[in-house]
């Protein structure tokens, strides 16, 4: 079976032989695991119902053995015991960070964590500083007319500092094509937010178009 580049991306970034699949999109992401052999086991988890239904039928059409379904409020109910790998892709950053703040387990379990924000990167990024889990990898995937960042990080307990150019764009860089579109969709983005507010609040839209300037300059776009 063949995943999307950004599923794919997150797949190779696993490390381990037991992975875990928050808000899991129809069974994949571990299916694609378990089949190539990557790993050995697998729990497809999501709050509702039916997508566990399609991960199940995932499953089952593709003869997939090792897999586990659990239904969970992001990492409540799901045993972490084993886990080398918990991957939380295709919602927003906040969200993302709420599920990684609401469990203890998340600072002990000495698990990777590979994250895939869908919106509000920053955030994310912001709250891992923060939060002392350190951003081991970052890798930018252009999907269609869509940008996004994958992010491999670990707890260390160990909080540091991002400037404004790294909440932004993360450690993608221009290297590669799929970088050099993600940090332009970034700073087309932030255009959009500082135009937006040039009349009632230059201030605030100064200090972004002065973040836009250092990304061009650090970035080399």
């Amino acid at each position: 079976m063949k995943l999307d580049k950004r599923l794919l991306v997150c797949a190779e970034m696993t490390e381990g032989s037991f992975v875990c699949d928050i808000g899991t999109d129809h069974g994949y992401l571990p299916a694609y695991l378990l089949r190539s052999g990557k790993c050995t086991k697998a729990i497809a988890a999501d709050i509702g119902e039916k997508p566990l239904a399609a991960a199940k039928a995932t499953f089952e059409n593709e003869g997939i053995e090792g897999g586990q379904l659990i239904l969970s409020d992001g990492l409540k109910n799901i045993p972490l015991d084993g886990v080398t790998d918990i991957v939380i892709a295709g919602m927003g950053g906040e969200l993302i960070s709420k599920i990684i703040d609401a469990d203890e387990r998340s600072r002990t379990c000495g698990a990777n964590f590979i994250l895939q924000p869908m919106t509000r990167a920053s955030v994310l990024r912001r709250y891992l500083a923060d939060n002392g889990f350190e951003v081991t990898e970052e890798r930018a995937v252009w999907d269609g007319e869509f940008a996004y960042s994958v992010m491999k990080c670990l707890y260390t307990g160990v909080t540091y500092e991002i400037s404004d150019v790294r909440e932004q764009t993360g450690l993608t860089d221009a290297s590669y094509e799929d970088g050099r579109k993600y940090i332009e969709k970034q700073l087309e983005r932030m255009k959009k937010a500082a135009d937006g507010m040039r009349n009632s609040r230059p201030a605030e839209a100064e200090k972004i178009d002065m973040t836009m300037e250092k990304i061009r300059k650090e970035k080399g776009i």
